[in-house]
């Protein structure tokens, strides 16, 4: 009897030890089937759809234009070969966000000339992609036109076609087309004061 006892426990440890190492391997052929299902799973996002619209940025700060009253200044008034205005800009205040569908949201308070009076009756805003084949240049992506006051106080709610990849964005506040100028001046740009 202790003979058949001793066979049987060692049977049973056997018997564990097995179906304990053929789990493991089941499991880890488990793993890596999953592994490999997700390697040739493709990117099946789409940038518009509500569900994964995300922000690209948020910005609380901008900066008013320098104008070209010093060499210093003139130097600041280039944005990756876009040109401000030949007389500085100032601003209060701004908020925005910029959203992985294009949406652009912007509100600035106080964007006026150093009179404290702005002139313009629209601003709009613009998205700077940087140039993948030139880093001090960008590429330009526009909102419509939004009603600015003469206290410089205009809300941007608008969205921008932007291109499938968009390096280091910029974002600005611009005039409105004018003619022989169809991208306008910009005003004011998200940075630090």
């Amino acid at each position: 009897m202790k003979k058949f006892r001793c066979a049987l426990s060692s049977c049973s440890a056997v018997g564990w030890r097995s179906t304990a190492l053929i789990l493991a391997v089941l499991s880890i052929f488990a793993m890596a089937g999953s592994a490999f299902a997700q390697d040739d799973a493709t990117d099946t996002t789409d940038s518009t759809d509500p569900a994964t619209v995300q922000t690209i940025m948020t910005f609380g700060t901008m900066i008013g234009d320098p104008g070209t009253g010093t060499a210093a200044a003139k130097a600041k008034n280039v944005i990756r070969g876009y040109m401000g205005p030949s007389a500085p800009w100032l601003i209060k205040s701004a908020t925005g966000t910029l959203k992985t569908d294009g949406t652009l949201t912007v509100m600035v308070k106080g964007l006026v000339l150093p009179n404290g009076t702005n002139p313009v009756p629209f601003f709009r805003a613009a998205v700077s992609c940087q140039d993948p084949t030139a880093s001090t240049k960008g590429k330009l992506y526009f909102t419509k036109t939004f009603a600015a006051n003469t206290a410089g106080d205009s809300t941007i709610n608008g969205k921008v076609a932007l291109p499938a990849e968009c390096i280091a964005p910029v974002v600005l506040v611009t005039s409105p087309a004018a003619a022989g100028s169809p991208d306008g001046v910009w005003f004011a740009v998200t940075g630090r004061p």
